[in-house]
């Protein structure tokens, strides 16, 4: 078989279409294209176009996760459910599933291009959560752990970013300023316990729920 035209495609220029001996074979992606040389007048063997169609497809699911990466970035257990998922879906539908072989060397490629790195998401993560939902150490520890980041790489984000009692005090108090509003007019004793309890629920350890909410009774809040 030998390549006949090599065209981009109309709605993403920065794929092209592939015709072998007049046909139309595959599409492909810019980098398949020069990593592979895909010139007219190449010939394709049988074993070449095996490889071309398994590098072809994770061209084209690279493509699909940069769509999802637009949105956020995302933990390489959160690409591996999204592809499981959409290998599933192409089940349904009866077409083929995604094979081992495709599923790991589009992880591979994102590695390399550092579109799946879990020390990166870790740490966006822990600033993300704690400027716009005020969670303490022991939620961001309970949901990189639920996003697949292994221990070793938590206890690394979690210990960098670990600010002193002080700094994590000052963020238990920002994390009850509007519930001191609401609770401001309940007995002592009550408004102790569910202003506890709301930080511990936030991830914050007991010991600085205690403080924050003591200091609070104090300044007569």
């Amino acid at each position: 078989m030998k390549i006949t035209s090599v065209e981009p495609q109309i709605k993403n220029p920065h794929r092209f279409n592939i015709f072998l001996d007049g046909s139309f074979a595959f599409g492909a992606d810019e980098d398949l294209v020069v990593e592979r040389r895909l010139v007219v007048g190449k010939e394709i063997n049988k074993d070449d176009m095996e490889k071309l169609l398994s590098e072809a497809e994770v061209g084209k699911l690279v493509e699909r996760v940069y769509g999802l990466l637009n949105v956020r970035y995302r933990s390489e257990r959160e690409i591996r459910d999204y592809l499981k998922n959409l290998s599933f879906k192409r089940k349904l539908k009866e077409q083929d599933e995604l094979s081992e072989v495709v599923v790991e060397a589009l992880i591979e490629k994102l590695k390399i291009r550092d579109l799946i790195n879990d020390v990166r998401f870790a740490r966006e993560w822990v600033e993300a959560r704690r400027k716009s939902k005020k969670k303490g150490i022991n939620a961001l520890k309970a949901e990189l752990f639920q996003k697949g980041i292994n221990r070793e790489i938590v206890d690394e984000v979690i210990g960098a970013d670990k600010r002193d009692e002080m700094s994590e005090e000052n963020l238990a108090k920002e994390s009850l300023e509007k519930k001191l509003r609401i609770w401001k007019s309940l007995p002592e004793a009550e408004f102790k316990q569910k202003a506890i309890q709301f930080l511990m629920r936030r991830g914050f350890n007991y010991d600085i729920a205690k403080q924050v909410v003591e200091n609070s009774i104090k300044e007569g809040v």
